[in-house]
This record gives structure tokens, sequence and C-alpha cells, in this order.
């Protein structure tokens, strides 16, 4: 059968856009065991990730990164805070910021997650083949900035 380039270019986003919305599906899932095995939700465990070299940090700056709206952190950072993974308090330099802070207690524990979630990610690495994974890794550093780049353009439009 004869293509054209348009043809491979939409057979290749076709394929393409398949795999994207496949692997996305396969990180959920990932995301959804690994944060049930410490009793955690997806959203408190992308939450406590925030936290991987930072013992505090703004609502705001929470909420800007997790991409969600006030209500929906304030929901997530109240169930951590039962679990004593997180407390909040007043910014003693801005009053009208509220800054979460892990527990002592917490810090161990997260530690451990990063740790294990690394471990996991290794496997990952394992299953796939020895002479491919650095290419793997570089494609999916360029189809992030590529997707990046596309989400800052989308916005601007």
């Amino acid at each position: 059968m004869n293509y054209s380039v348009k043809d491979d270019i939409d057979s290749s986003a076709e394929l393409m856009s398949r795999l994207t919305c496949d692997l996305g599906k396969t990180c959920l899932n990932k995301e959804h065991f690994f944060a049930a095995k410490y009793n955690l939700t997806p959203a408190e465990f992308r939450c406590l990730r925030l936290f991987k070299n930072k013992s505090s940090m703004s609502i705001k700056r929470i909420a800007v990164q997790m991409n969600l709206t006030p209500g929906r952190i304030t929901h997530i950072l109240t169930s951590l805070e039962a679990k004593k993974y997180i407390e909040r308090k007043i910014d003693q330099k801005d009053k009208r910021n509220i800054i979460v802070h892990l527990t002592n207690s917490s810090i161990p524990f997260l530690k451990q997650v990063n740790e294990n979630h690394i471990k996991l990610h290794e496997n990952i690495l394992n299953n796939l083949p020895e002479d491919k994974r650095e290419f793997i890794i570089e494609s999916m550093e360029e189809l992030i900035k590529a997707l990046k780049t596309w989400t800052d353009n989308s916005k601007r439009n």
C-alpha cells in the first residue's frame, strides 16, 4: 500500500494519541496501586511528593503545583493532617498565608515512600531491554517537553 507523507503523519499521530492515552491510564493505575500501599489517596501521594526536598510550603504554592482548586487542596490537606503527616500554621511574615509543614514523624515515612517509589521504577526499567533504556528515557523527556510546549501554547490561544 502506498502512503503519502501526510498519511504517515496522520497514522503516527493516531498511534501517538492511543499510546499517550494508554500511558496516562497505566501511570494512573500505578499511582493508585502505590498510594494505596501506604494508605494514601493518589492526590495525597502527589501532594506529599511535592515535599521531596522541602519541609514546608505555602498552600498557594501547593495549589499551583497540583493545579487544583483551593477547595480540593483544603480537602487533601485536611486528610493528610488527620493522618498526622502535615500541619498547617499561619505564616508569621504574612498572617494572610498558611504554611504547610511536614510533621517530624512524617519525614522518615516520606523518605521510605520515596525510596520505594524509586525501587518500583527500577523494576520497571529492568523490564525494558537494557540497550533501549537510555533511549526510552530521553524520548520520554522529549515527549514531556513537547507536551508542555503544546500546553503552554494552548493556554495563550
